[in-house]
Formats: C-alpha cells, structure tokens, sequence
C-alpha cells in the first residue's frame, strides 16, 4: 500500500508539468486557428480566446482533455465540467450543449479530442486479459475522469506525431491503443 501511495504522489508531482507541455504543443499547433483537424486520424486540436456561448453538438464517442481553460457539457439535466485535471469521455453518441467557461487572450482555452474507435477498443479488450469492468452507476453514455500522468504523456506523444508526418501511420494507432488502454484500466474503464 505505501509503494502505491508513493507512485501515486510521484505521479501527481510529474502532472503540472505534463500539462505545461501539452499546453504549449497545441498553442503551437492552433495559433492560426480555433481547431485543427490533424493528420492522426481522430484527433483534433481546439482553441479559444474567449468564453463561448452555449452551442449544440453531437459529440461522437471520444475523449476530451483540457491543457488549459474549463468547459461545461449539458446532456440533458446533467452538467458536466471539466478542466486541465479532468478528461471528458463519451461512450456514444450524444447531442449536447456545449461551453468554454474558461479562457482568455493571453490564457486561452486549450484542448484536444480524440475519437475512439470502437472496434479497436474492443479487440485490445479481447486480446488482453484487462480486469472487468467496475460496477458503476447507470450512465448516460458520459462521465468524467481524473487526468492521470501516464494518460497526459501518452496525449504528448500523439501530438508530437504532428512534426514527423511519417511517423503518423506507423507510430500513431500504437500511441492510440495506449490511450484506451489507459482509458480501460483506468476510473472510468
């Protein structure tokens, strides 16, 4: 239980720094825009200056993580939100409202969105012995999640696919099946 505790605090220790570089890879990557649809499949990069007005959309089944700012997501009665400490992760798709409640010209709202892959999620599942499912409470096909190191620097390393184009088709899927494997093992799994 104390090596636990001791990993857990090492890891908490290493996430502001996590952020602070995933900050700067997609200011980098959206300074021309408020999002980029990326060359690794699924992934999208986002930017705001400013908060938005609440806006509909249909989310697809992806996760959602903030480098910087915060944002709400109403399904239905339910409020969601979340910042650079809690990911977004949807299981369907869901038609939501969605808004920036964070950000500003000289501290932006900062996020990325990855889709994922159902079928891809299922095969790691089937071929890997992971542990069953956590009982949880009836879902509506969304929930939050804390943002944990390992989860932060495997997102680092797909958006640093950005700068080697040829490395996408090879490197990508792996660093993608990393992330849902995370996201499985992980609170939400």
């Amino acid at each position: 239980m104390k090596i636990q505790a001791e990993k857990q605090k090492c890891e908490n220790a290493g996430i502001p720094q996590a952020l602070h570089a995933l900050k700067e890879r997609i200011a980098r990557w959206t300074e021309k825009g408020d999002q980029l649809a990326t060359a690794v499949p699924g992934l999208s990069l986002f930017r705001r200056n400013v908060p938005t007005e609440p806006m509909t959309y249909m989310y697809e089944r992806s996760i959602c993580v903030i480098a910087q700012g915060a944002k709400q997501v109403m399904l239905g009665g339910d409020t969601y939100v979340y910042d650079p400490h809690h990911f977004l992760i949807t299981s369907v798709d869901l038609p939501v409202v969605c808004q920036v409640v964070e950000a500003g010209p000289t501290k932006p709202y900062l996020s990325l969105l990855l889709k994922i892959n159902q079928r891809e999620m299922s095969q790691l599942m089937a071929d890997n012995d992971l542990p069953p499912p956590r009982a949880q409470q009836s879902s509506r096909g969304m929930a939050i999640g804390g943002v944990t190191l390992p989860l932060l620097t495997a997102f680092q390393r797909l958006v640093d696919l950005l700068d080697e184009p040829n490395d996408v088709p090879i490197l990508g899927p792996i660093v993608q099946r990393e992330i849902v494997y995370r996201l499985l093992v992980g609170d939400q799994g």
